[in-house]
């Protein structure tokens, strides 16, 4: 398993090449015990070399170890992307580190608040109070603040007003 993904771009095939492979999931770098990484980013692209720009089209995964914010149960949680397109300017680099680009992608889609549903699984605090499910239904049996058939804006317009529609000067 390779540290970095570092593609050569000597000699490059004009047909373009397929990459595919593993990085240490070491290179997430995650601080805290909320997310942990669980395995390597994987990936797997067709690379193409256009005059000074590097294409990569396909797919990136890693797992990851989380911590529910609700019950604080562990989970295993895998990021993907299946279809991704990353462009990139080479020009006079005769080699190009694309591991950072893949790490950005995979941190970008990871929830900023782990919940077990987020891995299909029942979150124990739903069972006990059934209110914080995602899937819930609107009736939750909680009246809205504003009263049926009016707006939240209505009290504004109750305001005084100048004759332009500008509220009037505060002395």
């Amino acid at each position: 398993m390779d540290s970095r993904l570092v593609i050569a771009l000597e000699d490059f095939p004009e047909e373009g090449r397929h990459l595919e492979g593993e990085v240490d999931g070491a290179v997430f770098d995650l601080a805290g015990d909320e997310i942990r990484p669980a395995g390597p980013l994987r990936y797997a692209f067709e690379a193409h070399l256009y005059e000074h720009e590097l294409v990569l089209r396909g797919s990136v995964e890693a797992r990851f170890d989380m911590r529910c914010n609700r019950c604080l149960a562990r989970f295993d949680y895998t990021a993907e992307i299946t279809d991704m397109t990353l462009s990139f300017d080479v020009k006079g680099q005769g080699a190009f580190d694309a591991t950072d680009a893949l790490r950005e992608e995979i941190l970008l889609i990871l929830p900023s608040y782990p919940k077990c549903e987020h891995a299909g699984l029942d979150c124990e605090k739903n069972d006990i109070t059934r209110e914080f499910r995602l899937d819930k239904t609107t009736d939750s049996g909680v009246n809205s603040a504003a009263p049926r058939g009016s707006s939240v804006w209505d009290a504004l317009d109750k305001l005084p007003q100048n004759t332009d529609g500008r509220p009037p000067k505060q002395s």
